[in-house]
């Protein structure tokens, strides 16, 4: 074994003669004569695992806690509850404030029949209905006021136009007292030869027919719909009468002298045109006595 004297580098290969590190030339390494002796290293241990029955749940205590601080959870739900009640009171807010728009509007529509221009019976209140279904003929009564006896009728028609929403267009709208409403024929074009017909429970002298010749729902509506020009009144002892109008929205009087009979049966001759080509009547009333 050779020795750098300058490094005291050690090498087993004694063909050496210079140090590999700085050239130094190498010299006979002395052995030394009291080596270290051998440490004898204790036995290893294997590890063992430990069972237990319960999971092992990592803990991270340097790793921050992120839950907020209990104060800061009272602190938010307040405010969360605040919100909420902000919430709920708008939209409530909001759904009143629709639902009084919607009633204003609904009531507008409704307009109700003027007493002064309305045809009523002569001989006791406005005609209320007594029967009724959704078909082409209903049922109303009428108070005769020198008797009392009610006088029932009913009303049918050759054609109905189809309901537009909430709207519907029966015969029945005609005797009613609602101007709002009317019967409107339902076939195409302007309706001439289309009738509506009103049946007494009993025979009665009829002297003068009130009508509303038009949809009276309001001035639009009676502008854009036909209305009647004339008609021809039939009734059940054979006779018949022409009726004409003039084209305005107002309530029309015709006197017929006097008429024994059941029924009365109007049918469309001419019509005032408008935007809408179907035809319409809102009331009719009867002045009649035994």
């Amino acid at each position: 074994m050779k020795r750098c004297p300058k490094c005291n580098r050690k090498y087993e290969d004694d063909t050496l003669k210079f140090c590999l590190e700085d050239g130094s030339s190498l010299s006979i390494a002395v052995r030394d004569p009291d080596p270290p002796r051998t440490e004898i290293m204790p036995p290893r241990v294997q590890p063992t695992l430990k069972t237990s029955a319960d999971p092992t749940i990592p803990s991270y205590l340097n790793a921050g806690d992120f839950r907020p601080a209990p104060s800061e959870v009272r602190a938010a739900n307040p405010v969360l509850t605040a919100g909420v009640i902000a919430i709920v009171l708008l939209l409530l807010a909001l759904v009143g404030i629709a639902g009084f728009f919607v009633f204003k509007q609904s009531g507008g529509n409704e307009a109700k029949m003027n007493p002064a221009d309305s045809p009523t019976p002569n001989r006791g209140a406005s005609p209320t209905v007594r029967e009724g279904s959704p078909n082409n003929n209903s049922e109303i009564t009428t108070s005769e006021s020198q008797t009392g006896t009610p006088l029932k009728i009913a009303a049918i028609s050759s054609s109905v136009r189809l309901a537009v929403q909430a709207n519907t267009y029966y015969p029945a709208n005609a005797i009613d007292g609602k101007r709002s409403t009317a019967w409107i024929e339902g076939v195409d074009g302007p309706g001439l030869g289309e009738w509506i017909r009103f049946d007494f429970d009993r025979e009665i002298n009829l002297h003068r027919i009130l009508i509303q010749p038009g949809y009276f729902k309001s001035p639009q509506i009676w502008a854009e719909n036909n209305r009647i020009s004339s008609l021809t009144a039939y009734f059940s002892d054979g006779t018949s009468r022409e009726l004409a109008f003039t084209d305005r929205m107002e309530s029309q009087k015709v006197d017929i002298g006097s008429v024994r009979t059941k029924w009365v049966k109007f049918v469309i001759k001419s019509v005032y045109s408008g935007s809408d080509p179907d035809t319409a009547i809102s009331e009719v009333a009867f002045e009649w006595d035994k």
